[in-house]
C-alpha cells in the first residue's frame, strides 16, 4: 500500500493475485482497490463540500470491462463478440483516520459471471466531496481524470480478472432462454449486441436493443416483450385503478402507457428532440394543461391507448363521472368539439379492457413551484376517483437537483408515512432516479452528479421497501452497465437534463410490466 501511495498517482487494482490478472469461476466476486493522493482544498470555500454521511469522499467511476471471451479451445465465443460486458463496481472508503491526510484508499466488490477477459477503466469524478454540492454552493464543473491500473514492471498489482469458461453454468449466455420469467423489477444484468444471440431466439423472447444496438439481459432470470394489449388486459384484472405520482421523467414514462405503444417508436423518429430528452408536451397533453401540471389527470388506458379524444378531454368533465362503471366505446362521442367520459349507446360494443390511471405531476419532496406532496397526497383529493389498487411514486431528480440529503431524509419518511395512511389497502412500487453521468446539467443551480443520484436513491428505496413493502423499479442500474464509452455519448446529451431517449423509456416499461404480468395466473 505503501509503494501505492509513494507513486504519486491515482490507481485501481484487483486485490487478490501476483500474476496480473486475478482468475475466478462465474458468479465469484473480485475485490477492486482505489489509491488517491489527497488534495487539500484549493480555496476556503471547497471546504465547505461534504459528502453524503456513508458514501465516499471523492467520487470515482469504476468498471470492469469484458476484454475478450474465449472457449477451452481458445476460440472467440461469438455471444460476446465485441460485447464489452461492463459490471460497475460501487467504491466505499476504508481510508484509516491517521492516514486521510496522505490519501483516501477505497474498495467495492464486484461480482461477475460471464466468461472472458475483464480490465479494469477508473476515473476520478469529483474530489473532497464536491460531487454533492448542497444549495447555496457553486456546482463545480464535471472533470474526468483517468486512474492509471497498472505500475511499470510491478506484477503485484493486477488490473484484469480471468472469469474462466463454463458453458453449463446457468448464467452462461447461451443457456439464457432456460432462465425463469423476472418477476423483479431490479434483477442486475447485462447488455448484449442483438447480433450476437442464438438465431434460434425469437424477437419476444428478448427486450428491444437500445439505440446502439444492445439488448438488456439480466442473469438470473428473462425479460419478455409484452404488448401493451397484453399488460392492460393483465392490469384491469389485478391492478384496476392506478395512482401514480412523480415529475417529467414520470409523464415521459406514461406516453407510451396512454399512447399504447405508439411513441416516438418508428424508424429514425428518435431523431426528434422530443424523443431525445426535450419533454415536450402538446403531442400529449394540451397545452393549456402545461402551465398547471401540479394537477391531477385521469386517464382510462385501453388495449390500444387512450382514446385521442380523452387524451384532449376537458379535465373538468372527467372530474364529474372519472370512475364511471359504463364501458368505454370503441368510438367516443362528441359534443360541439367537447369530449367528455364515453357513454354507450344503442349499437355499441361493451369493453372491459381497460384500467384507470390518475397521475399527478410532483417535484419529489420539495415544496416549489407550486406543488408538494403534503398538499397533493390526501385522502381529500384522491376521493373522487377509484380507490387505488397499485400507487407508483417516482422521486429523487428534483431532490437531486434542489434539496440537502439532511432535509430529504426527514421529508421521505413521512412522505411514506402519508402514502401508507391514504393508501391503506394498494400496493406500491417505487420507481426509482435516472441515471446520470459524465456532464454538467443544463443548468448550473441544479446540484446534478452520478453520486448524489444514487445516494438520494439508496435511501429512498430503502425506506419506501421497508414502510411500505414496495416493489422497486430500477431505471437507474442498466444505464451504469453500459460500457464507459457508451455512457458518455449520454443519451440525452442535447438537452443535458435528466430525461431518458425513448428507447430507453420504453426499455424501463418492459421491465415495469415485465414485473406486473409474469407470474400472474
Amino acid at each position: 500500500m505503501r509503494m501505492l501511495e509513494q507513486s504519486g498517482e491515482p490507481i485501481a487494482y484487483v486485490v487478490g493475485s501476483s500474476q496480473g490478472a486475478k482468475t475466478i469461476q462465474p458468479q465469484q466476486c473480485v475485490c477492486v482497490r482505489a489509491v488517491v493522493p489527497a488534495e487539500p482544498a484549493r480555496a476556503s470555500n471547497q471546504t465547505d463540500y461534504k459528502p453524503v454521511p456513508g458514501w465516499p469522499t471523492d467520487s470515482l467511476m469504476v468498471d470492469l470491462v469484458m476484454q475478450s471471451s474465449k472457449n477451452d479451445d481458445g476460440v472467440n465465443d461469438p455471444l460476446y463478440a465485441d460485447a464489452r460486458v461492463t459490471v460497475s463496481v460501487n467504491m466505499r472508503d476504508v481510508t484509516r483516520n491517521s492516514d486521510y491526510a496522505r490519501s483516501h484508499v477505497y474498495e467495492g466488490a464486484a461480482q461477475l459471471f460471464d466468461p472472458g477477459l475483464y480490465a479494469l477503466d477508473a476515473r476520478i469524478e469529483f474530489r473532497n466531496g464536491q460531487w454533492n454540492a448542497n444549495p447555496g454552493l457553486h456546482t463545480p464543473d464535471y472533470k474526468e481524470t483517468p486512474m492509471r491500473n497498472t505500475l511499470p514492471g510491478n506484477p503485484l498489482v493486477p488490473s484484469q480478472v480471468h472469469v474462466l469458461y463454463d458453458p453449463r453454468h446457468a448464467t452462461y449466455l447461451g443457456r439464457h432462454q432456460n432462465l425463469p420469467l423476472c418477476t423483479n423489477g431490479a434483477a442486475p444484468g447485462r447488455w448484449i449486441p442483438e447480433r450476437n444471440l442464438p438465431p434460434t431466439w425469437k424477437t419476444w423472447q428478448y427486450m428491444s436493443p437500445a439505440e446502439d444496438g444492445r439488448v438488456w439481459l439480466p442473469y438470473a432470470c428473462r425479460l419478455r416483450r409484452i404488448s401493451h394489449a397484453e399488460f392492460v388486459f393483465h392490469m384491469s384484472r389485478r391492478w384496476p385503478s392506478v395512482h401514480w405520482y412523480g415529475d417529467s421523467n414520470s409523464r415521459r414514462t406514461l406516453r407510451p402507457f396512454v399512447m399504447g405503444g405508439k411513441w416516438c417508436y418508428e424508424a429514425n423518429s428518435t431523431a426528434r428532440l422530443d424523443c431525445l430528452c426535450n419533454d415536450a408536451p402538446k403531442d400529449l397533453f394540451p397545452s393549456e394543461w402545461y402551465p398547471g401540471m401540479p394537477v391531477p389527470h385521469w386517464y382510462r388506458v385501453h388495449t390500444n391507448g387512450v382514446h385521442s379524444t380523452e387524451i384532449h378531454a376537458d379535465l373538468r368533465r372527467l372530474l364529474q363521472e372519472p370512475t364511471d362503471p359504463r364501458p368505454i366505446l370503441d368510438k367516443d362521442p362528441s359534443d360541439d368539439g367537447n369530449f367528455g367520459p364515453a357513454h354507450v349507446p344503442p349499437g355499441y360494443r361493451l369493453r372491459d379492457d381497460y384500467f384507470d390511471l390518475y397521475y399527478r405531476f410532483t417535484r419529489g419532496t420539495l415544496d416549489i413551484y407550486g406543488s408538494h406532496w403534503e398538499r397533493d397526497i390526501t385522502s381529500a383529493a384522491v376521493a373522487p376517483y377509484q380507490p387505488a389498487s397499485l400507487v407508483v411514486v417516482q422521486l429523487i431528480t428534483w431532490d437531486a437537483a434542489f434539496g440537502s440529503f439532511a432535509r430529504f431524509k426527514i421529508d421521505v419518511e413521512r412522505l411514506a408515512n402519508r402514502l401508507r395512511t391514504v393508501y391503506p389497502r394498494a400496493e406500491f412500487v417505487y420507481r426509482s432516479g435516472p441515471y446520470w453521468c459524465c456532464r454538467n446539467s443544463d443548468d448550473q443551480g441544479k446540484k446534478y452528479s452520478r453520486l448524489r443520484f444514487q445516494s438520494f436513491d439508496a435511501y429512498a428505496r430503502n425506506v419506501f421497501q421497508r414502510k411500505l413493502r414496495a416493489r422497486v423499479w430500477d431505471v437507474m442500474s442498466p444505464p451504469g452497465q453500459r460500457p464507459p464509452e457508451s455512457k458518455r455519448l449520454s443519451e440525452n446529451m442535447p438537452c443535458r437534463s435528466a430525461h431518458s431517449r425513448a428507447e430507453h423509456i420504453h426499455l424501463d416499461n418492459q421491465v415495469f410490466m415485465n414485473m406486473l404480468v409474469n407470474g400472474q395466473e
